[in-house]
């Protein structure tokens, strides 16, 4: 692991337009702010398909309970398959639900690219194909999609940061998910361009470091393994970003156990209900909102929308971002929340 020092040249090329996934920028991009739209057609025919990526997450076993709730809503039928965290797997999934005669398939890709292929087949079949949360290539012929904003989200967590964080310098550590990971590049890359833009804003200066980055695989235990190594290799870290909140919960445990908890700002994204409850506690700093519930449910809105011919239907959507701190948490908190 080794020091970056930002400056502000280092700052504008992190933000060079090419990190960002070329349909993540598009023009015709929309967000999502109203919910329940009304089906003035009968959907009741329409099979829905939905492959997850895994169940093994407390994310992606609501946003299956959100799909499957909002489809059964509006008379459609319902059919889920998991992709067990597999690429392999996750491709067999899918063609299995088009052997089953789906009208509508929902994916949630791991792989940008490995789903194309299967996403081709499907449209010669007949199929609408929707994305939700996570990216697929830009050569693969999906009706529509919904994702959080994550670079937004990103950036409102980098603006917190500069008017809420009271140390004299900033020495963060990233946690990032896993390589390659579009999500994840963006959630960070939105972070670092927050920090800068609010600090230039304020100051007409860059001026923060990165000390460190490890890679906890969007668990606990990853997050609490990679903060474990961050702090042996840097113990000046005062401030941490996690790219989901479970990463960041497990990087409290090393945190706490070297008893560093008073001087470590912890960040992270979803707004898991645990971390709510951290957030209220005053153990965690601030999260940026990835609700699976309005995934879910904007998704089949879109579905719904494309069966009735909306003409006003985007192919990117995203739902809103929203940052939860310690003065606006109870407006989010439930503690009947799957998630």
């Amino acid at each position: 692991m080794r020091t970056l020092t930002v400056t502000l040249l280092a700052a504008l090329v992190f933000l060079l337009p090419a990190c960002i996934p070329k349909d993540k920028r598009q023009a015709d991009a929309v967000i999502i702010k109203k919910e329940g739209y009304a089906s003035t057609t009968d959907l009741s025919a329409i099979t829905v398909g939905y492959c997850t990526p895994t169940l093994d997450a407390p994310f992606y076993v609501a946003l299956e309970r959100s799909v499957k709730d909002k489809v059964e809503s509006y008379g459609m039928k319902y059919i889920s398959t998991d992709g067990q965290a597999d690429i392999a797997k996750q491709v067999m999934a899918v063609e299995d639900l088009l052997t089953k005669g789906v009208n509508v398939l929902i994916i949630n890709p791991i792989d940008p690219k490995a789903l194309v292929p299967v996403v081709k087949a499907a449209k010669q079949q007949g199929v609408l194909v929707f994305v939700v949360d996570s990216y697929i290539d830009d050569e693969a012929p999906y009706e529509a999609a919904v994702f959080a904003d994550n670079e937004k989200n990103g950036e409102i967590l980098g603006e917190w940061v500069v008017g809420n964080f009271k140390q004299k310098e900033m020495n963060i550590a990233i946690i990032s998910g896993n390589q390659g990971n579009p999500v994840g590049r963006e959630k960070r890359l939105g972070f670092i361009k927050g920090i800068a833009d609010a600090q230039l804003h304020g100051t007409s200066k860059v001026n923060f470091k990165v000390l460190a980055q490890g890679w906890g695989g969007w668990n606990n235990n990853g997050g609490l393994k990679a903060m474990e190594d961050i702090l042996v290799a840097h113990p000046g870290v005062n401030m941490l970003l996690a790219e989901n909140d479970a990463m960041a919960m497990g990087a409290l445990k090393a945190i706490r156990e070297m008893g560093l908890q008073d001087k470590i700002t912890i960040l992270g994204y979803d707004a898991q209900k645990e971390a709510l409850q951290l957030i209220m506690s005053g153990n965690y700093a601030a999260t940026a909102q990835n609700s699976p519930a309005i995934l879910g449910r904007t998704i089949v809105e879109v579905v719904a929308r494309k069966l009735n011919k909306d003409e006003t239907l985007k192919k990117v959507n995203y739902t809103p971002s929203v940052l939860i701190d310690k003065s606006n948490v109870s407006l989010f908190y439930d503690p009947n929340a799957l998630f």
